[in-house]
């Protein structure tokens, strides 16, 4: 394929295909973890119904039907996914930052004013929470309109407020593939903070012990699972500040 054929292609779509990689790959490593074992010790929600491959069908469907769309329309606006080709240092470090916060702000007042509303319970957020977050694959299994209001609204209107990231395709394939690995790890029923042994010498417990509890657990976001009205933005990679405002974070509430 010649280089002007790779060029006619929306920067958004390959976004999105950085996107798909991420979220299947890494979903898919943590599907065959649980069926090899691999990381046992670190498992603490046992896996539940529906299985992988019953999931997959409309997670494809919200990533392709709703996602993809929604970042195209975008692009073509003009509202992200264009300008300039390489963003300042500064301008890279600031999204970085406000991007995580932009989120956290956008979902909690989608997850809980409106997905958590009995009034509304039409938009099918029971679906999600028919798993107990114990399979990766369940962080986009949703009813379209949750996935709307979740998932696509808090990542994209953070993105066009901060100036749409310009055509910096390093920005948005970090940001994509940082959002997939923290979405599937909440949901895989790993949680590498209970896990680790002190005295342990494998490679990975010599990471973990460098690193705060908190700063990998997936807790958070299992406590919204099985109670409900906590921890509603709260959770792996987030800032939680809603959470910490309103006093819903999983701790901080009965």
């Amino acid at each position: 394929m010649s280089t002007n054929a790779l060029d006619s292609v929306p920067l958004a779509a390959w976004v999105w295909l950085v996107q798909m990689a991420a979220f299947h790959v890494i979903g898919y490593g943590f599907q065959w973890c649980d069926r090899s074992g691999a990381l046992r010790r670190f498992k603490v929600r046992n896996v539940d119904a529906p299985t992988y491959r019953a999931m997959l069908p409309r997670v494809l469907f919200n990533q392709t039907f709703i996602l993809l769309p929604a970042m195209l329309g975008l692009e073509w606006l003009g509202l992200a996914f264009t300008g300039t080709p390489r963003l300042s240092l500064p301008l890279f470090a600031a999204g970085l930052v406000l991007m995580p916060i932009g989120h956290d702000l956008v979902q909690y007042a989608a997850h809980r004013w409106l997905l958590h509303n009995r009034h509304l319970r039409w938009l099918g957020h029971d679906v999600h929470h028919s798993t107990n977050a114990s399979r990766s694959i369940g962080a986009l299994y949703m009813s379209a309109g949750d996935f709307f209001l979740n998932i696509t609204c808090p990542y994209l209107i953070p993105l066009v407020l901060i100036g749409g990231g310009g055509a910096d395709w390093r920005f948005h394939f970090l940001i994509v593939a940082m959002g997939a690995v923290g979405g599937l790890y909440e949901h895989s029923g790993y949680d590498f903070a209970t896990g680790r042994t002190d005295r342990g010498a494998s490679p990975l417990d010599r990471v973990l012990r460098l690193l705060p509890p908190s700063l990998v657990s997936s807790h958070a976001h299992a406590e919204h699972h099985r109670r409900w009205h906590v921890s509603y933005s709260d959770g792996f990679g987030s800032p939680g500040l809603c959470d910490l405002v309103f006093r819903t974070r999983w701790d901080l509430r009965r």
